[in-house]
């Protein structure tokens, strides 16, 4: 009987799963398109539908459809294997290890928690009621399944250890602390939100206070309680609503970036589901964390590098949204403001019309006009408004890498703010200098490092890709075979094996490669084989000779009889065969 796994790859194609994330184009018999996983201008990721993998010649990422989503996702394997299960109408539940690693039993444990605030949600009216005054309506309830932690101090924690869970595993997903030997509940007389990872799994909550309770301390409680980093949660790697709007985002190609809960629930309730919010997660200023996995900021840019910067419309929101598209505009994407009125934050707007929320987000700037146009708002001083500029524009010019956008933006401050464009560049110019000479205020840029292959090692790097490719195909298998044989003959069958061993583990990495060069000139296969062989052979033999010339000229100068004479055959052995590999190419 097919594993889920062998099912899902039965009915979903590798072209299928990718282009359903970017536009694909067909090269030959694959297809090609711009690597998701690094920066390039040029497409260097091409799919093969024959094989069911894809290999990008720029970062060396490969693997099959579930590697793919894996990794485009930031999920693991499970992950993985749930969102492409769902696409593929395969059914999981007879899917489970013989026994669960721990990662297993913490999700267990977050979707057990989730349903028992679902349940105690339903029985809590003041709960449901606060969340209908805020407008929203049953139907985004359900779909967002938001909860209510009881005042007890124990109550998930009996529920869960009732359930066979260990308390100390329901400790480390942070749903339970400890104190004085004694473990109590971390969310008490909340609203519990789910925080889920991009495939829909429960591995946070937020948990937001909407009365006065009894904590047993005289400190006032936070509004918002967010779950500790975890196993499963890591700030940095999540954003709050990001399983639900992903497929928006790349249809619409732009996403809407809130701070709250509510304001995120809100703007999908009103058609807006391309929006994520920051509620309990951070953003960093790179797309990979310390593990190597995938941030947040990363995952939206991969979805579409167009982005809404839409916080309350206070200070603080202002202060916090220029932070966020600092770093995004640091990741290369374009980066637009939504501007809010008075403090109003984007929950109050769309409770008040949704019409008004609509607005807004299409009337939407570029983060550089935002911020000119408030200098501009501030007054009419010059000098002013050139210090203002310096302090606040620059800054985010720096992380702009195109020159045409710097140029434009630069005509655009001197429109505005009525200062020459000789002065504006020239106190930029003398700006960046001072940025670069501390490389920590500068975006992080991950240069490719190129592995400098000798010529021969690309010369064998094709020969055996070619021969991975070709191994089994009946049509071409024995006009290579031959070609093979006369090149064993030629070097010697050891050290042939010796290469083959060195390149046995990259078959399929080398395949690829053979297969995206000749897979729309096949006819070229044979013969260019042949001269990569003799190309290879004449390599060979000159390193040969060479090492061998400098052991002649080291024995001469030590003035050694022993085997020179030998070594001098063998000498005019190679040099021979070097001159016979030319007739042999001329002819």
């Amino acid at each position: 009987m097919n594993s889920p796994v062998q099912k899902i790859k039965e009915r979903l194609s590798i072209v299928d799963v990718i282009s359903s994330y970017m536009k694909v184009e067909k090269a030959g018999k694959n297809y090609k398109v711009k690597c998701p996983f690094h920066n390039e201008k040029t497409p260097s990721f091409f799919i093969s539908p024959e094989r069911g993998s894809y290999y990008c010649f720029g970062c060396s990422a490969k693997g099959d459809i579930f590697s793919f989503v894996e990794h485009f996702e930031g999920t693991n394997f499970l992950g993985a294997l749930k969102i492409l299960a769902e696409r593929a109408g395969v059914e999981l539940s007879s899917y489970r290890s013989e026994q669960k690693d721990k990662t297993a039993i913490f999700y267990e444990i977050m979707e057990e928690a989730t349903a028992y605030y679902e349940r105690m949600f339903v029985d809590n009216k003041e709960a449901r009621s606060y969340l209908l005054n805020r407008g929203l309506n049953d139907s985004t309830i359900q779909s967002f399944r938001i909860g209510y932690a009881p005042e007890s101090w124990t109550a998930v924690y009996e529920y869960l250890t009732k359930k066979g869970y260990r308390k100390e595993d329901i400790e480390i997903v942070g749903l339970i602390k400890k104190k004085d030997d004694r473990f109590y509940d971390r969310f008490r007389g909340r609203i519990m939100f789910p925080i889920n990872d991009s495939s829909g799994r429960v591995i946070a909550f937020s948990g937001r206070i909407f009365k006065k309770i009894d904590s047993g301390s005289s400190i006032e409680e936070a509004k918002y309680l967010n779950s500790p980093d975890t196993p499963l949660f890591n700030k940095s790697n999540i954003l709050f609503g990001l399983d639900k709007a992903k497929s928006s985002i790349r249809s619409r190609n732009y996403s809407v970036v809130v701070e709250g809960q509510m304001d995120l629930i809100l703007s999908h309730q009103a058609g807006f589901t391309n929006t994520v919010a920051v509620s309990g997660t951070a953003f960093t200023d790179s797309t990979i964390d310390s593990e190597s996995k995938i941030n947040n900021l990363g995952l939206v840019r991969r979805l579409s590098p167009n982005i809404i910067f839409a916080y309350d419309g206070d200070e603080a929101g202002i202060r916090a949204a220029s932070r966020s598209a600092m770093i995004a505009l640091s990741l290369d994407m374009q980066v637009k403001v939504a501007m809010l009125p008075g403090e109003k934050d984007p929950a109050d707007i769309i409770l008040e019309d949704s019409n008004k929320w609509k607005d807004i987000i299409k009337n939407s700037v570029n983060i550089i006009g935002f911020h000119l146009d408030r200098i501009c708002r501030a007054g009419t001083d010059i000098r002013a408004r050139g210090k203002k500029i310096r302090e606040i524009i620059f800054p985010f010019l720096i992380m702009i890498n195109s020159s045409i956008e710097k140029s434009a933006y630069i005509n655009e401050i001197h429109s505005k703010t009525g200062i020459s464009e000789t002065a504006i560049i020239e106190d930029y110019k003398n700006y960046e200098k001072t940025q670069k000479s501390d490389e920590n205020l500068v975006k992080d840029k991950i240069g490719d490092v190129k592995d400098m292959s000798s010529r021969r090692d690309n010369l064998e790097k094709r020969l055996f890709g070619i021969i991975f490719w070709k191994r089994g195909d009946e049509e071409q298998s024995k006009a290579i075979d031959d070609l093979i044989t006369l090149f064993k003959e030629d070097i010697g069958v050891e050290d042939f094996q010796k290469m083959l061993d060195l390149y046995e583990p990259f078959s399929e990495t080398l395949a690829f490669e053979a297969e995206m060069w000749y897979s729309d000139k096949i006819d070229a296969l044979i013969k260019d084989a042949k001269e990569i062989i003799l190309n290879l052979e004449e390599e060979v033999f000159r390193e040969e000779a060479a090492s061998l010339m400098a052991r002649i000229n080291q024995k001469e100068q030590n003035k050694e009889k022993e085997n020179f004479e030998s070594d001098l055959k063998n000498y005019q052995k190679i040099v021979e065969k070097i001159e016979n590999i030319k007739n042999r190419r001329s002819k």
